[in-house]
């Protein structure tokens, strides 16, 4: 009587065993690697975005500064920033930042933000800091769905 194990079979059968279990591996291979993989890039993305907004927050007291010494206007509430032109300006060249800028308060005695939203890809980033707080505090949101209105 003759069995069936690896050592029987023809070259064909053991090639289709074969061919059918680096399938299967590659199939599940690529179930488990492609979320993770999702998962990295968007952590990736998001601290990016993250240290651009806090540079943009750096930048923006700094250049405040600057300037205020130089007798130049900073802000512009006619603007959807909130900043003039040539800070808005300035602000991105100096932190690298490509995103939508948006001065929502501004303490004008100590020259800092006290609320803003950064806007790049998928995130929006928010700061608020209390009066009288030395550091504020970041909320970071992904923006899903964006309806235009």
């Amino acid at each position: 009587m003759k069995t069936h194990d690896y050592e029987t079979l023809t070259r064909v059968n053991k090639f289709k065993r074969v061919v059918k279990a680096a399938v299967i591996t590659i199939v599940i291979s690529i179930a488990v690697l492609a979320p993770l993989l999702w998962y990295w890039t968007a952590s990736i993305e998001m601290h990016t975005v993250f240290r651009n907004a806090k540079n943009v927050q750096l930048n923006t007291e700094l250049l405040s500064v600057m300037l205020d010494g130089q007798q130049i206007p900073f802000l512009d509430n006619s603007r959807p920033s909130g900043l003039s032109e040539e800070a808005e300006e300035q602000i991105k060249s100096y932190s690298g930042a490509e995103g939508e800028i948006k001065i929502t308060a501004w303490d004008r005695a100590s020259g800092s933000v006290m609320s803003m939203t950064y806007t790049e890809k998928r995130y929006l980033i928010k700061y608020e800091k209390e009066e009288g707080a030395e550091t504020g505090e970041w909320s970071i949101y992904r923006k899903t769905h964006v309806y235009e209105g």
